[in-house]
């Protein structure tokens, strides 16, 4: 998760078609002409930091691409967008979606040496839902705590599967398990090492840790990795990676053009214009996500001034977004039309507020006959950032037109997040919701994940809090939480979408949050770099090529030019 206006990038936390204008599509260059190559390392510039990498410890976007090279996931998402086994061999649900059995797959060996087994499962979806923190054996699961609410138990059934019983029915249940990519496969060792738990990442992956900064991840090859290519091959073929963390945009392309990097990430938050340059130069590929990341603003339902409906009308309606998509963003991307984006199964623009100056200074007059106060509010951005503070200064504009008073309050993106969660802002720009899902959706717009479950094991704990810890917006619509539950727990395409559509358009009508444009992320590489997105997953078919956390490095090698 990152925040939305970070100087061009995003934290809570989500880009880049064959050479030059291949960036306009999902589908991958080919080197299969080539025969791949062992050996070799690359230098990979990204815009995110290394805060740990522990259940609470939530590694955004270009980072989350570093920390994938250490660590898989039980399941992998197709480029069709389903969810498939990975880590796991299979998956049975019963037919009301409340009990799903989850398989190991056989020969996946930790880098610590130690068995991916049942007694694994077991240790990191206790981990994940808390179970082990109050029995004091593993740190907090943070958010992950709020997303895997709904599970009430995880049974060991054998050596090699469990069962994991729910409280409420969920069709996505694998969405979930694995909370877009960010559902890690970690070492026993790793949940139950206390504080090293932050600082001393094992997993599965086809790399191996051999030292970690905030600034800085420097993998290298893991030699017994459970994978081989199609030919029988042992994978990775890289030898070593290092990720640095590069704030500034221009040191990103400039360490590109120099050939100190190899490979940089880029999002369309703030860095378009360095992008379509990219995009021109001969000696690049870029590489695209989907427009499948949703940016918010959060407003704070629960305390003054958007506790009042008319106060969130009226900084909804004085939004022009097809003006900030231009002004901000080139028309890289698309302005809002619903609170997500039509790849997602909950698009639906009614109900969305759309620019109307005089509704939006309507809006504002009633909230001062309402209250007696002018309409009013604060609005974070990032210290030191120019692009954080010219998106934060563009909205002020239309604030100020519509007779709304916005202050812009200056903080590091560390206090932005540590204040964001719980809900301490009266309003605050962050992109969470993301996918053609609902369940790294869903969490954010519900008061409690569990699903009202009233004997859950934190329900009597301070952990109780993370049921609705994620909803930023701070509120409670029951007629929008009973239609997304419902949605779960219909097997039904066709209904269930419309279902979701329903909980849309009465979160939109009721003005509870609103979003700006659409955000998708760009991948640049220097010609040397070869296999980019050519190595298919282990169950068949393709993952995506590229998405807000960059690409999968496994088949990824180098040329030597």
């Amino acid at each position: 998760m990152k925040h939305l206006f970070r100087g061009g990038r995003r934290k809570v936390a989500a880009v880049m078609a064959v050479a030059l204008v291949a960036s306009l599509s999902q589908v991958a260059p080919t080197s299969a002409a080539e025969t791949p190559k062992t050996g070799g390392t690359l230098s990979v510039g990204i815009f995110d930091s290394f805060p740990g990498y522990c259940m609470a410890d939530n590694l955004a976007n270009s980072s989350l691409m570093a920390g994938r090279t250490i660590y898989e996931t039980w399941v992998e998402q197709r480029v069709d967008g389903k969810i498939v086994p990975y880590v796991l061999s299979a998956v049975e649900n019963s037919t009301d979606f409340k009990q799903w059995k989850l398989t190991v797959r056989p020969g996946v060996l930790f880098h610590d040496g130690t068995p991916v087994n049942a007694d694994a499962l077991v240790t990191n979806l206790q981990a994940l839902r808390g179970a082990l923190t109050l029995l004091g054996k593993a740190p907090s699961p943070g958010t992950a705590g709020g997303f895997t609410a709904n599970i009430t138990e995880v049974i060991k059934v054998s050596d090699s599967a469990v069962q994991v019983n729910l409280y409420r029915p969920q069709v996505d249940f694998l969405e979930t398990l694995y909370a877009s990519g960010r559902f890690f496969v970690r070492a026993p060792s790793q949940i139950l090492g206390g504080a090293k738990c932050s600082t001393t990442p094992i997993g599965t992956g086809p790399f191996k840790l051999v030292s970690t900064k905030l600034n800085e991840l420097v993998v290298t090859k893991n030699a017994s990795y459970w994978r081989k290519d199609p030919s029988g091959a042992s994978l990775p073929y890289l030898d070593g990676i290092t990720f640095t963390f590069l704030v500034e945009t221009a040191s990103r392309v400039s360490g590109l053009k120099s050939k100190s990097l190899d490979i940089a990430m880029f999002t369309s938050a703030g860095e378009v214009k360095q992008i379509r340059d990219l995009q021109k130069n001969k000696n690049m590929t870029v590489i695209e996500s989907p427009e499948e990341y949703y940016p918010s603003i959060w407003l704070n339902n629960r305390i003054a001034p958007f506790s009042s409906k008319n106060a969130r009308l009226a900084v909804s309606y004085a939004i022009d977004r097809v003006d900030y998509n231009k002004v901000r963003n080139r028309d890289y991307v698309s302005a809002a039309k619903s609170i997500v984006g039509p790849a997602n199964i909950m698009y639906n623009e009614k109900g969305f507020i759309q620019y109307d100056l005089k509704k939006a200074k309507d809006a504002a007059a009633a909230y001062k006959t309402e209250t007696g106060k002018d309409l009013e509010f604060s609005f974070p951005y990032t210290a030191g950032s120019t692009e954080s503070l010219a998106n934060a200064t563009q909205i002020q504009k239309y604030m100020t037109a519509a007779g709304i008073k916005m202050n812009l309050l200056p903080l590091t993106t560390a206090e932005i997040i540590q204040r964001a969660f719980p809900q301490q802002f009266q309003a605050m720009a962050l992109l969470l919701m993301e996918g053609a899902g609902t369940a790294f959706i869903a969490p954010f717009i519900t008061s409690d994940t569990s699903g009202g479950n009233q004997t859950h094991i934190l329900r009597k704990t301070p952990l109780a809090v993370l049921y609705g810890i994620l909803n930023l917006s701070a509120f409670t619509d029951t007629v929008s939480e009973d239609l997304i539950w419902q949605a779960k727990a219909e097997p039904n395409a066709a209904k269930r979408k419309a279902l979701y559509g329903k909980a849309t358009q009465q979160i939109q009508t009721e003005a509870r949050l609103t979003t700006i444009s659409y955000q998708k992320y760009a991948l640049a590489y220097r010609t040397n770099v070869k296999g980019v997105g050519e190595l298919g997953l282990t169950q068949g078919g393709q993952r995506k090529l590229m998405t807000n956390f960059g690409i999968d490095f496994t088949g990824v090698w180098k040329s030597g030019k």
